[in-house]
């Protein structure tokens, strides 16, 4: 996935070393290194609210509620 299709705000899954996590996109960054497009993401009851650094192209977005 790019951030063309994730943007600031989505509702996201993604698995990691503590299982699968859920949460709201909170920003962007580039790796440095690599150049690699990373997602914020902001997971609740976790890290005191820091947010994960997770790769975009191991999120999946979910669909959000429609009212």
């Amino acid at each position: 996935m790019t951030t063309n299709t994730i943007k600031i705000g989505a509702s996201v899954a993604f698995d990691s070393e503590d299982g699968p996590q859920q949460g709201t996109v909170s920003g962007f960054k580039a790796d440095l290194g690599n150049g690699r497009s990373h997602a914020l993401v902001k997971v609740t009851g976790t890290l005191n609210g820091e947010p994960w650094t997770i790769p975009v192209d191991q999120l999946q977005q979910r669909p959000t509620a429609r009212v």
